[in-house]
């Protein structure tokens, strides 16, 4: 099986496994809004839940992309026994290093929400601070699985690491349907049993794929700094990723009550599409394109970038204009019910639109960073992801002034923007890539077949309109019509690129139905 296909194979797996963990998250949230809408007490709990969370994605992230390649490479130069036990002390590490960050978050709870949580009353502060010193607990138990996580994924043992987090949301969905009475608190310890769960789920799954907790090879300074010494450039990465959330969240919490859980709804419901599939293709591409970098085969790495850059526009500008078009339908038939009204709904589905305008960049920023980090030019992750924090204040100071929340959510898509057209062509420098014209080129058709899809779609709105039939029935019609007028032009307009894309995915249909048949 070739490059392709062995991505393309294990792109599937995470697909799917990433799908129904989706559903899971879809139905927490449905869940969550019925219970709580867009409460101040879910706003305490969204920008509690926030630092640890993203301390543990911010760390975690570059952890696991500077120990892959790291881990690939002891097993490829020595052995496998070495590099498990070399990895088993990285182990023992990286769990005492996260605990004792953890034990400090305990202990500066109350400086961490007074910072992220300024706008809060007394209340929600004192709330926040309790919540807090429960959820950074989150940083140990996360932390101690990152490095059980990097040596499945180097291992590409992509079905165990894609399942493992399935026991979160399993967990938080058991808390807010028994309730126990605890409230708002169902969610703080649906997260924490959850994440401990997942944790020794990798663990388990780690030790029945053979491989060895034990230490016989003598110590290594040197190979244990190495993995120190390659995640801090990384950071930046992350910074881009994550920490932005944990800004957008705390200037937030200076608007009315509400505005905290109104982003977090809209967000997650922007991620999804990003989550199932764009974070499934960077995942799989990530360990191969290592090994292209290793084997110095240039040529196949342009041919990936031109590639992602083109399946990225595929996937995300028509997923704009659906969500664009149909927010306040999606976010009404995913949220509205019990404590989530019409007017939390409507706010919501404004702070969507706002984000979908940057799909493509902020699908972008993940392909992005596993090409700078396979080509162990993490540097200018960093220095880009500190630009890429300040940008976002500084629009989020305008624009929240103008538009409220919304104008929080525009922040990201214009600091994405920014930050992902200035990526691609310091990426098309760092890969010798002479011209970009014929990507560009199926750029074109893709915004051409996309205007198609606009207007069909708001043909058959208006159609439906004269009969007033309700929504439920005209806007699927209306998403399937504009789908394939969107499909129908690309196949007319294609590129050579486009086709070979195309033909990439219908091969792949063709070999899943087969088996799936056969």
């Amino acid at each position: 099986m070739g490059l392709a296909g062995r991505i393309g194979r294990a792109s599937a797996v995470i697909m799917i496994w990433s799908m129904v963990d989706k559903v899971l998250a879809i139905g927490k949230e449905v869940m969550t809004a019925q219970r709580f809408g867009v409460s101040a007490s879910l706003d305490v709990f969204n920008v509690a839940q926030a630092f640890p969370g993203v301390l543990i994605l911010f760390f975690s992230s570059a952890v696991l992309s500077a120990f892959v390649p790291l881990y690939l490479e002891w097993r490829n130069r020595w052995s496998a026994r070495e590099a498990d036990s070399h990895a088993t002390r990285l182990i023992y590490i990286t769990t005492a290093f996260f605990a004792v960050l953890a034990l400090i978050c305990v202990l500066l709870s109350p400086v961490i929400i007074q910072s992220i949580g300024y706008g809060f009353g007394p209340e929600e502060k004192e709330l926040g601070v309790a919540m807090e010193r429960l959820l950074a607990l989150l940083i140990c138990i996360d932390g101690a699985g990152i490095l059980f996580r990097g040596i499945l994924y180097a291992r590409k043992f992509f079905l165990h690491l894609y399942v493992a987090p399935i026991f979160v949301n399993l967990t938080i969905l058991f808390f807010l349907y028994y309730d126990f009475g605890l409230d708002i608190y169902a969610l703080v310890w649906g997260f924490l049993i959850g994440t401990l769960l997942k944790t020794l789920y990798a663990g388990v799954a780690l030790r029945h794929e053979g491989f060895s907790f034990s230490t016989p090879v003598p110590y290594d300074r040197e190979k244990m700094s190495a993995l120190f010494y390659l995640a801090l450039p990384l950071l930046g990465s992350e910074l881009i990723a994550n920490s932005n959330l944990l800004v957008d969240q705390a200037m937030a919490t200076q608007l009315p009550a509400g505005a905290v859980s109104t982003l977090r709804y809209a967000f997650r419901i922007y991620t999804l599409p990003i989550q199932v599939v764009i974070i499934a293709v960077s995942s799989a591409i990530f360990p191969f394109i290592s090994d292209e970098v290793a084997a110095g085969r240039r040529d196949s790495l342009q041919n990936v970038f031109k590639y992602a850059l083109i399946f990225l526009a595929f996937v995300t500008i028509p997923l704009t204009c659906l969500m664009v078009l149909f927010s306040q339908d999606i976010v009404v038939l995913l949220l509205k019910r019990g404590a989530f009204d019409l007017h939390a709904a409507q706010q919501t589905a404004q702070t969507l639109v706002c984000y979908s305008l940057g799909l493509f960049f902020y699908a972008y920023t993940f392909i992005n960073g596993t090409f700078f980090i396979a080509l162990k030019n993490a540097k200018v992750l960093l220095h880009m992801g500190m630009v890429s924090i300040l940008l976002n204040v500084l629009f989020n100071f305008l624009f929240m002034h103008l538009w409220g929340i919304q104008g929080i959510a525009l922040s990201t898509t214009v600091t994405m923007g920014v930050i992902s057209i200035w990526f691609i062509f310091l990426l098309k420098k760092n890969l010798g890539i002479t011209s970009l014209s014929g990507t560009f080129s199926s750029f074109s058709r893709l915004l051409l077949a996309v205007a198609g899809m606009l207007g069909a779609a708001l043909i058959v709105i208006k159609l439906f309109e004269f009969t007033s039939l309700s929504r439920l029935f005209s806007v699927p019609v209306a998403a399937a019509v504009s789908s394939l007028c969107y499909l129908g032009v690309i196949w007319v307009f294609r590129t050579g690129d486009l086709d070979t894309c195309i033909t990439a995915l219908t091969s792949k249909l063709t070999k899943w139905k087969k088996a799936r048949f056969n």
